[in-house]
């Protein structure tokens, strides 16, 4: 559950952008003009003495408002689809669907401004860039499962997320193959679950 959690929302992108008086108003500008983001991602998972304790690869789909993919190739096949209402976790090794609300999934949780434009949903959060190309995102209230989550620019866009949990584990995603604002088919979308497959209805 804390691995499905972790994947619930994610992806970005971007382009010059004005200066601003705020760190947020910079990075919601530079998340403003996303409309849409493709990439493959590598992902390193250590604790807190620095050693890696996961390791995962895939491809991840995103559009903006609230839709994302997050397709897991390597150790294991998964899915996870956020289709602005729910969240698909598709799990073919054990053939096991979980499926929350979208809300419940985000809550308190700063990868949400990755695809959200709600400005009260962006008020939960503070941000800061203590470095060029870099902020630093983490919610007001305490609670949640991710401490931290820093975004990375280079001069094409998004280039890397670092999360750090509640437990101190830190999560990097570095991007590759990274394509922005290209056409999404709605298909991408939508949960395709084969009918041998377990289905887990968390959703209130």
């Amino acid at each position: 559950m804390k691995l499905f959690l972790s994947r619930a929302v994610l992806a970005v992108s971007f382009f010059a952008a004005p200066v601003f008086a705020d760190d947020a108003g910079e990075l919601k500008q530079r998340l403003t003009d996303l409309q849409s983001f493709q990439a493959a991602f590598s992902q390193a998972v250590t604790d807190e003495q620095g050693e890696i304790v996961h390791e995962a690869s895939g491809n991840l789909t995103m559009t903006r408002p609230d839709k994302l993919r997050w397709e897991t190739l390597l150790p294991d096949e998964t899915v996870l689809i956020a289709d602005g209402t729910s969240v698909w976790h598709i799990d073919e090794w054990v053939e096991q669907v979980t499926v929350m609300s979208q809300q419940q999934a985000v809550d308190n949780n700063p990868m949400v401004l990755l695809t959200s434009n709600d400005e009260s949903v962006w008020q939960q959060y503070a941000v800061n860039s203590a470095q060029t190309d870099n902020f630093t995102v983490s919610a007001k209230n305490e609670g949640g499962q991710i401490r931290t989550l820093t975004l990375s620019f280079d001069e094409q866009g998004l280039a890397k997320l670092i999360m750090v949990d509640s437990q101190g584990q830190q999560s990097t995603i570095t991007f590759s193959q990274r394509e922005f604002n290209q056409p999404v088919a709605s298909s991408a979308f939508i949960a395709e679950i084969p009918e041998s497959f377990m289905v887990d209805d968390q959703r209130p």
